[in-house]
């Protein structure tokens, strides 16, 4: 898709087409070229497995360890996908074309937050299937578990496309984004792993409240990436 067609079109649109313009650009870059998709799938596949091997079949399919095995393949799917999603901006330029529309860096951070999310939760519905059938798991509450794995796939990806913007033109991004992202994210990988936990194992009210923190660092971040992203790209 070009960004330098119809220009008046373009100035036309709110904030929420313009993100939903640059998500559409990337799906549609991810749909021709799957490489980060492939990648994340391939990865954490063979994290579960080999995880689950280490650990022993009878430790892995404890419900605090299952969540975190899972969590922790999900949160290093996302720093991969958003690595590529970048890495295909910068290999042809297109970002500088994004940035110079109004309000491009805004539309950007957005974009980028919905279209990872939706090729994180296909990555994260794979790696659940994958842990349920090779792990046997017995899952008491699905709806509890469904809504936090949902939650968390939305409270990973503004801190991760951030923190990527961040060291954008840094050239060990790969190794620096990691350096950045995981400490900040070290509160909603515990309370996605316990809420997972508390979801298979039935508590409801746990389920719940470790949802709802999930929830508040999904909108905390995400404000706050709006709100920092356009000085962080400078």
């Amino acid at each position: 898709m070009s960004w330098t067609t119809a220009p008046c079109a373009r100035s036309e649109l709110n904030a929420l087409d313009r993100a939903l313009l640059v998500a559409a650009r990337e799906l549609a870059a991810e749909r021709r070229h799957p490489d980060g998709l492939v990648a994340a799938l391939t990865f954490t596949g063979l994290l579960v497995l080999m995880e689950s091997l280490a650990f022993g079949p009878g430790q892995a399919r404890q419900p605090g360890a299952a969540s975190a095995l899972f969590w922790i393949a999900i949160l290093f799917a996302a720093t991969l996908v958003a690595s590529r999603s970048f890495d295909r901006e910068l290999e042809d330029d297109a970002i500088d074309a994004v940035l110079v529309l109004d309000g491009g860096r805004e539309a950007l951070y957005a974009g980028k937050l919905v279209a990872i999310g939706i090729v994180l939760a296909i990555v994260a519905l794979a790696a659940a299937v994958l842990s349920l059938v090779l792990l046997d798991l017995d899952v008491a509450l699905p709806g509890h578990l469904v809504l936090i794995g949902a939650l968390g796939i939305l409270a990973l990806p503004p801190v991760i496309v951030l923190t990527t913007l961040l060291a954008l033109r840094v050239r060990a991004r790969v190794a620096l984004v990691p350096i950045l992202s995981f400490p900040i994210l070290i509160p909603q990988l515990v309370a996605c792993t316990q809420g997972a936990a508390a979801a298979l194992t039935g508590d409801a009210s746990a389920a719940f409240g470790w949802a709802g923190i999930v929830a508040a660092f999904a909108l905390v971040y995400g404000v706050l990436g709006l709100t920092i992203v356009p000085a962080a790209i400078e």
